[in-house]
């Protein structure tokens, strides 16, 4: 899985699109960003590449090159992180390089294992120096030499995202700071690579998802004689967003928050991984959305929040700088209840709110607290 990659800028004319129809092997399971709305964060559960004999991990490398697919990994680098070797098939996602080597590639991203893998599952080669990443491929698109990981061995991802919480993509093909996804003059409009891939573009990056932080993302300016334009003339997109310093994209033909069919579209767009870890090995998290909902009904009761907090949690309660929906942490915001009711009013805190936590019950805060979380604008 690429995460960003410095590859030479080709040209326009040789832009390909295609694996529109790519879907992901494990099963998806999104999850609500609680950062803001124009930019945020969400998990996808997925499967990774490995070899179909011995069943070991295979990764890609960030600092080769690409068109043509060239191995950057010398006989030094190669003694930790060996080549995964085979023959040519019907299946063309997977494919010889170098005949010399028999060295394979994975839409032409040249595939490696790692030497501290030493049993099925292991992934210790994973964003190692933040160049080496599995391969989340699509179904369909191994052959007889590769098989995906199992369930039990499955990876949570998790991914930059835009307005909504769809998924954004790289180019492997644009430069630093330099897009080369423009509208095709004359052409159909979803013929043309600004159309299927629709620029990201916000002014406001506040709420920015952890991993990251703000000296990350920049602005470039378009090429107005190149970009999409509307019946009337006017380009669609002027400005565009950057993250460390490749331009971000959406993709057509994700529909909805949790789509991820972009990734590995012709073996050059890549959703931005901000972090991944063993499904395995991640508590879940309690503030799930029935937790959410739950806590809902509790602080929209008058008796309870909403009087004095009003209904969206933007109200100053009774007089009190201290606007609820500011934290965006459930977490947080569990630990003050909770301080809140265990520990009276040593802070002179107003009684009618230590009154009503008093009330709640570890469920009941752990619930409140998921849904005034989602409050945060």
């Amino acid at each position: 899985m690429k995460k960003i990659l410095n590859i030479a800028v080709a040209s326009a004319t040789t832009l390909m699109i295609i694996g529109c129809s790519d879907t992901y092997d494990s099963d998806e399971k999104t999850y609500t960003s609680q950062t803001a709305k124009s930019m945020g964060s969400l998990q996808r559960e997925v499967g990774y590449l490995t070899d179909a004999t011995d069943e070991m991990s295979l990764y890609t490398f960030d600092k080769d090159t690409l068109f043509p697919t060239t191995t950057n990994c010398d006989a030094d680098c190669q003694k930790i992180w060996p080549i995964f070797t085979g023959s040519n098939t019907e299946n063309t996602d997977i494919m010889v390089f170098d005949t010399n080597t028999s060295h394979l590639a994975y839409r032409q991203h040249p595939m490696y294992f790692f030497k501290n893998d030493t049993t099925i599952g292991d992934v210790n080669g994973d964003n190692i120096k933040g160049v080496w990443h599995l391969i989340y491929a699509p179904t369909g698109t191994n052959d007889t030499q590769t098989k995906f990981s199992s369930a039990a061995n499955s990876m949570t991802q998790t991914y930059l995202t835009g307005k909504d919480g769809m998924a954004l993509y790289t180019f492997d093909k644009d430069g630093d700071d330099e897009s080369i996804c423009y509208g095709i003059p004359d052409a159909k409009p979803l013929g043309s690579c600004e159309a299927r891939w629709p620029v990201y573009y916000s002014a406001d990056l506040s709420g920015l998802p952890a991993g990251t932080t703000a000296s990350d993302f920049a602005t470039i300016d378009r090429n107005l004689t190149k970009a999409l334009k509307d019946d009337n003339g006017d380009v669609l997109a002027t400005k565009q967003t950057t993250y460390k310093g490749q331009p971000l994209y959406y993709w057509f033909k994700d529909a909805k928050a949790g789509d991820t069919t972009g990734d590995w579209v012709g073996g050059v767009w890549h959703l931005i991984e901000l972090s991944a870890q063993k499904t395995s090995t991640i508590t879940p998290s309690p503030y799930t959305q029935e937790a959410a909902a739950a806590g809902k009904a509790i602080f929209t009761d008058p008796a309870k929040c909403s009087s004095c907090h009003g209904a969206d949690g933007q109200t100053k309660p009774l007089g009190v700088d201290n606007i609820i929906a500011k934290y965006g942490d459930a977490a947080l915001i569990e630990q003050k209840l909770r301080d809140m009711r265990d520990n009276g009013n040593p802070n002179n805190r107003n009684s009618a709110m230590v009154n009503v936590a008093s009330g709640l019950s570890d469920t009941a805060i752990t619930n409140l607290s998921a849904f005034v979380a989602t409050l945060k604008k």
